[in-house]
């Protein structure tokens, strides 16, 4: 099976190649669910491309959704994803982000990428064959043909990622308001696994956490 790679850290997506959803569990911490005047979204890539594509859909369509969003790219730098931030680093940023306006962040990063082996299990089929009779060729009965399809192994990776949702003006306290999991095999598309992706995010955070 040919595998694909994405050319970022988070959106590796990017759960399996034909499934329906990549969502595979979600939960709102907090128990609460409330409206934000502007939210914050992050993409923890190095690849600044993609980052700013997965950025730019989610503020699209959470926006869409009637809540108002920003993309990071111009008030977190790319650069910051290359290190752990101290907790003066990360007061910092709280309060300039509570400045601008930012009541919540949504963050998303890469979990892992792992290699899968899926056995697909082998059929059989049954095709009638004819039996010639007469020195014409004439068909007049046929006979059942069986053929067995062995068992095939597909291989390839799996990415698992998780967005989080943080209300910044709960600052000093447990500000984490809903997480989610999510998986994607094989990724051969990179928009429009983006676009999934965002979309079931938003959903799930509308429906859980955020109120428009």
């Amino acid at each position: 099976m040919k595998k694909y790679w994405l050319p970022f850290s988070i959106c590796a997506f990017l759960l399996m190649g034909c499934a329906t959803t990549y969502l595979q569990q979600s939960t709102n911490v907090s128990n609460v669910k409330k409206n934000y005047d502007k939210i914050l979204v992050v993409s923890r890539s190095k690849d600044l491309s993609a980052r700013l594509k997965t950025e730019r859909q989610m503020v699209s369509d959470l926006n869409a959704r009637g809540v108002k969003a920003e993309s990071s790219i111009d008030v977190i730098k790319t650069e910051s994803f290359n290190k752990e931030l101290s907790e003066q680093e990360l007061d910092d940023l709280v309060d300039k982000l509570l400045l601008e306006g930012y009541q919540g962040v949504v963050l998303t990063n890469l979990v892992d990428a792992s290699q899968y082996s899926d056995i697909i299990p082998g059929s059989t089929r049954t095709a009638y064959m004819p039996v010639r009779y007469g020195r014409f060729g004439r068909y007049y009965s046929a006979y059942p043909a069986t053929y067995w399809e062995p068992d095939r192994v597909e291989t390839g990776v799996v990415y698992t990622l998780e967005s989080c949702f943080y209300d910044i003006t709960a600052k000093g306290e447990d500000n984490l308001q809903w997480v989610g999991r999510f998986k994607v095999k094989d990724p051969s598309d990179l928009i429009t696994v983006i676009q999934k992706y965002s979309q079931e995010l938003t959903t799930e955070l509308l429906a859980q956490s955020i109120a428009p």
